[in-house]
């Protein structure tokens, strides 16, 4: 192996592939290859092109000490100490995740984003949460190559943000545009404010982001990991629940009241987790939602925006709380002005009905954040769902069989349900659960148009002059109500055309079977 000078780097390197090649260790040349080059003080490609070039007992002995972590199954990333990223160099080791090249892509989204559609969001600055750093790989890439960026890095492990640290001192002058802060999620941002006060009002980060990024946990808790990976890594960066989609769902039900409006998230999903996270994000209310595919081309990126136009969160907020209390809330929909309350409450369900002058023996369609929320209140057959897939978020209203027996209020064994199309609305519904998704007119009168005429025009309850409810203003959408479609029998009937034209439904074969 040795030159009558000694050993060469061309021997280090070939003796080195042999021992790695022996104990079966993947792709043994690249860690021989990469192991050589650390010991050597020289480059991978050196390795190559210099063989000749000799080595020095202390280069040996170091070649050897990570050549046994190597063998023992410590992640080649660890046993270097230090990992490239997109244009960065970062020091990795066992107190946060590997720096993966599908995490490269999710980071690109990220900056490709601010470069050419946020910065001129705010000339003077934009608002960047970085969530579970770790390392501080996406939120120091940031940084770095997006100039007007001002990096909000978290992580709940004290541990990952003092390697993060370690690796923000040597970034440069864009380390001045990152700070770490510890903490789960967006509770470590909970005190901070925005710091792009020129030309802005003072005040909290909430709401004031221009963009959210993370790679979260999303392993499923029984799934099996490869050794080099389940025994090395901090699982609290990988596992994340039963189905792994926990911090998933966190981060979307929180990130919509932080971004700004037209604020973008961007999330790092696994492979088989598209559908479960676009279906969570358009029930939050988010729009514009799409999966983007790693180098691989496995699905990896969820990408959605919070809309741009949309009611004054003040406003959703204090909606949301009378709705909790018992309230009814009046509302511009996609469809028609409606009048909202929390169906679990049956004695707001029946105000409703006191204030539109209806019988209470006459069913009122229930609005839904998406498929999940339906789930809950009735059974869809495979080609229910079909049809919801189809056309919600929008205007059709599906009438299927009622789980748990008979409505309370009106006795019927069935329940219509729509997942209505405006973002902010499904928003409020996910916060608050399922509410009555009635025109907010007396019973058989028109619907007017502005949110606030409607609720002028409801019935006050006896010896009061106004009715007891919430009004978000504005105007609906849309003039017509939803097209409503009965789901229960072998064969899809339209009950009422509506929004959705008939020729726009395709009326799958439905199972003798319902789903659940």
């Amino acid at each position: 192996m040795s030159s009558k000078d000694g050993l060469t780097l061309g021997d280090l390197y070939r003796g080195l592939r042999e021992q790695f090649a022996a104990a079966g260790m993947p792709e043994p040349e690249v860690s021989a290859r990469r192991i050589a080059a650390e010991a050597s003080g020289t480059s991978a490609a050196e390795v190559a092109l210099a063989p000749q070039t000799p080595m020095t007992v202390r280069m040996v002995a170091h070649a050897d000490a990570m050549a046994t972590r190597r063998v023992a199954g410590e992640p080649l990333q660890y046993v270097l100490g230090s990992w490239g990223f997109r244009e960065l160099d970062l020091a990795t080791d066992r107190r946060a995740l590997i720096p993966r090249p599908e995490t490269e892509v999710v980071a690109g989204f990220a900056i490709d984003w601010l470069n050419e559609t946020a910065r001129h969001r705010h000339p003077i600055g934009l608002n960047v949460a970085d969530l579970g750093t770790g390392c501080g790989a996406i939120a120091m890439s940031i940084a770095h190559e997006v100039p007007d960026a001002r990096v909000f890095a978290t992580d709940s492990s004290a541990d990952a943000l003092a390697l993060a640290a370690a690796n923000l001192a040597g970034l440069g002058s864009a380390a001045s545009r990152v700070s770490l802060h510890h903490g789960d999620w967006f509770e470590a941002l909970g005190g901070v404010q925005d710091p792009h006060t020129d030309g802005r009002v003072a005040g909290p980060l909430r709401g004031r982001l221009d963009l959210v990024v993370s790679n979260p946990p999303y392993v499923a808790d029984g799934d099996v990991l490869a050794p080099e990976i389940h025994d090395w890594e901090p699982h609290e960066a990988l596992y994340a629940g039963t189905d792994g989609l926990s911090a998933l769902r966190t981060i979307l039900r929180d990130a919509r009241g932080w971004l700004a409006p037209g604020g973008l998230l961007v999330l790092e999903i696994g492979a088989t987790q598209a559908p479960a996270a676009t279906a969570m994000a358009i029930a939050r209310g988010y729009e514009s939602v799409r999966i983007e595919r790693d180098l691989a081309g496995s699905d990896r990126v969820l990408v959605a925006s919070r809309p741009q136009s949309e009611p004054d969160a003040l406003e959703l907020n204090a909606a949301a709380e009378w709705l909790r209390e018992g309230g009814f809330v009046v509302v511009p929909t996609d469809t028609l002005c409606g009048i909202m309350a929390r169906y679990a409450d049956t004695e707001a369900v029946a105000r409703v009905c006191e204030a539109k002058e209806r019988p209470r023996t006459e069913p009122m369609p229930i609005l839904v954040s998406g498929l999940a929320q339906a789930d809950e209140l009735v059974e869809l057959s495979a080609a229910a769902r079909v049809l919801a897939q189809q056309h919600w978020p929008g205007g059709l209203t599906l009438v299927a069989k009622r789980r748990g027996g008979p409505d309370r209020l009106h006795g019927r064994e069935t329940l219509g349900v729509r997942a209505p199309a405006l973002g902010w609305l499904r928003w409020l519904i996910d916060d608050v659960g399922p509410v009555t998704g009635t025109s907010a007119n007396r019973h058989g009168l028109p619907t007017p148009a502005e949110a606030s005429e409607a609720a002028a025009l409801l019935a006050a309850p006896e010896g009061e002059t106004t009715v007891p409810g919430r009004v978000i203003g504005g105007r609906a959408a849309g003039e017509t109500a939803s097209t409503v479609v009965d789901v229960t029998g072998d064969k899809p009937i339209i009950l009422r055309a509506g929004a959705v034209p008939a020729e726009a439904l395709e009326f799958p074969e439905i199972p003798t079977e319902t789903g659940t």
